[in-house]
């Protein structure tokens, strides 16, 4: 990219708007990001996409692909906070009797609870919503190379009417196990 870095939106909002420009939302800065959550997602879950989707988006760490999986963990992550509420106002365990005794048991919403905070683990990883997980993701992002340009329909890497290039095509790298052969020769 040649050129200066564009500023973020929102220091260009504090900066004022000189030239009388429309300023870009958060939403536009994201392309291929819905802005809000889907309809089919409980009201909790929304709120948690509202609150949550935009930072992620941000920084890079949520992308239109991720989509469903995010839908998930916010409905997972609402559903949790439900049954812990639940839990704090029933106790964990409750009480039976029959001809042996009473026996003290665990609520059935404790156990699903459980599950959900295994499933709600591994997404949060995945969108790095814990300090761990964020770093390691961020770290991956650097040291990923640029993507590779896509073939196009057919397979050929030209557009109707350019010229072919005159570049000849990079050879393979050479195979670990033939160096290997060459340090046994030696």
């Amino acid at each position: 990219m040649k050129g200066r870095k564009p500023k973020p939106a929102e220091v260009r909002e504090a900066q004022g708007n000189p030239g009388r420009r429309p300023l870009s939302s958060a939403a536009n800065d994201l392309p291929g990001l819905k802005s809000t959550a889907p309809k089919t997602l409980p009201v909790a879950a929304r709120r948690i996409w509202e609150d949550l989707a935009p930072e992620l988006g941000r920084m890079k760490l949520l992308r239109s692909t991720d989509f469903g999986a995010f839908a998930r963990y916010c409905e997972h992550l609402a559903r949790w906070v439900e049954l812990t509420k639940d839990l704090r106002r029933n106790g964990e365990t409750y009480v039976t009797a029959s001809a042996h005794g009473t026996m003290e048991r665990i609520r059935p919403a404790f156990m699903v609870r459980d599950r959900l905070e295994a499933r709600m683990e591994s997404l949060e990883d995945r969108f790095g919503l814990s300090p761990m997980a964020r770093q390691q993701l961020l770290q991956r992002l650097a040291m990923a190379p640029p993507p590779a340009p896509q073939p196009g329909l057919f397979g050929d890497d030209q557009q109707p009417g350019a010229a072919a290039p005159d570049a000849p095509a990079a050879s393979p790298p050479p195979s670990p196990v033939g160096l290997l052969n060459r340090s046994r020769l030696n």
